[in-house]
């Protein structure tokens, strides 16, 4: 799990921990590569969850959260010079405002391979809104990616890793065929799919460490 690949004098406001250099998110990719761990999309990894398909040793799937445009501009080459399919999760109305990720860079990045996946249309708690709005919140993001892309999202990722059985079961109605979470781990499975857990990748992660962490997921 990752959310920002960019410089950190360009980070702007958001949180240190979740703002990885390119050139640190290279040499973890690299790292990984090296090591043997191939990539799929989280929907793919959603398929083979449904079809029982058992994944090959050392697969994993990177995801980058929030749709900002680093994710084209850095995170994007990195992923296309080694290789690896990744799973961009956008927010549906900051589609094409400064910062964050123009429909051109999805239509392109999509075309390249990588999955784009919902994460709402506001990014907002989905828990503490009511029914109508939770409902809202996930089916006019993938409304609006869809358009964008002309694929509806299959997976989606809950904003600030929030929810609870009634969102789960409100993202399950809405189509999707896997949720991902933000609490640590690296363990799916079909009863499970709807609280995905991810490995949070930091700044201070070397890619030593990287590999040390996942290791035990190989």
């Amino acid at each position: 799990m990752y959310h920002r690949v960019t410089p950190m004098a360009a980070a702007g406001d958001s949180l240190p921990g979740l703002v990885v250099p390119p050139d640190l998110f290279a040499a973890q990719l690299g790292a990984l590569k090296a090591a043997g761990w191939r990539s799929i999309t989280v929907a793919e990894l959603a398929r083979a969850l449904g079809t029982g398909r058992p994944l090959p040793p050392r697969t994993l799937a990177v995801s980058l959260d929030d749709g900002w445009d680093d994710g084209y501009a850095h995170a994007l080459p990195a992923l296309q010079a080694i290789g690896y399919q990744a799973t961009y999760y956008v927010i549906g109305r900051r589609i094409g405002i400064p910062r964050f990720l123009s429909a051109p860079q999805l239509r392109a990045m999509a075309a390249a391979g990588m999955e784009i996946g919902d994460h709402t249309f506001d990014h907002v708690e989905l828990p503490y809104l009511t029914p109508d709005r939770q409902r809202y919140e996930i089916e006019a993001a993938a409304g609006r990616i869809g358009e964008v892309v002309g694929v509806a999202p299959v997976t989606f990722s809950y904003p600030s890793g929030r929810f609870d059985p009634a969102v789960e079961e409100m993202v399950r109605a809405a189509g999707f065929g896997l949720a991902v979470t933000t609490q640590e781990g690296a363990q799916q499975r079909w009863s499970e799919r709807f609280a995905v857990p991810r490995v949070r990748v930091s700044p201070s992660m070397d890619p030593a460490t990287l590999l040390r962490t996942v290791e035990p997921y190989a």
